[in-house]
């Protein structure tokens, strides 16, 4: 995190003040979504399990302590590695927007591509290493772990960097539209070339190594 650099800053002292056990990671420049997902594991590497989720989430009542005894009892038997939350709406398939690891899952899983900057199809690379995995990892959804992401209004999933964040300044706002815009292209063909998918949304992909890896090198 950059500080003081928008309302997150703000968020994070009322975290500090609010809970009596926070860490908190700060970065000279602004990471990318993998490179934060990464940080917080390796910087806490005799932990059991942790639970990554964005910032416009809220739990329901009761899930955050169902969820920690999900993971305890998997890190212990190993019946889950990647836990997916229940959400208050159908969210299809971005269930990735909160998932829980167990250390076990991170050791044969790996740590996340950092090429793909600043964000934007982590997941993606996510679901399609776990495909190529053996044994498969073990993904369950826990139905009683129940969250909402976005506004409470909203029925339906809304990515945060399609809301408009200042509307008294729409020059801005178009820019980092057209950035943002930008950003979600040069990932797309990044992952489509690393995994030599055949289509846009990422089916038939060829490879069983990122790159073929399985090809002879010249």
């Amino acid at each position: 995190m950059s500080p003081p650099h928008g309302a997150i800053w703000y968020e994070v002292q009322h975290l500090k003040e609010y809970a009596d056990n926070v860490v908190i990671i700060t970065c000279e420049h602004t990471p990318s979504v993998a490179e934060g997902w990464n940080a917080v594991f390796q910087a806490f590497p005799d932990e059991a399990w942790g639970v990554y989720c964005a910032r416009d989430t809220a739990w329901m009542p009761g899930s955050l302590q169902k969820l920690a005894g999900h993971m305890w009892r998997a890190s212990n038997d190993s019946s889950i590695e990647v836990a997916l939350m229940n959400w208050t709406y159908p969210i299809g398939g971005g269930l990735y927007n909160s998932f829980g690891l167990t250390r076990a899952a991170i050791g044969r899983f790996g740590l996340f591509d950092e090429n793909i900057y600043p964000a934007f199809f982590e997941d993606n690379d996510f679901q399609i290493r776990q495909a190529r995995m053996q044994p498969q990892m073990r993904v369950q959804v826990l139905p009683d772990v129940i969250m909402q992401h976005g506004k409470r209004s909203e029925q339906s999933y809304r990515s945060g960097v399609h809301t408009s964040n200042d509307p008294n300044d729409e020059q801005r706002e178009k820019h980092m539209s057209s950035y943002w815009q930008q950003r979600v292209e040069i990932s797309k063909a990044y992952l489509i070339r690393k995994w030599g998918c055949k289509d846009r949304d990422f089916g038939g992909c060829q490879y069983q190594l990122p790159f073929n890896k399985s090809l002879p090198v010249w």
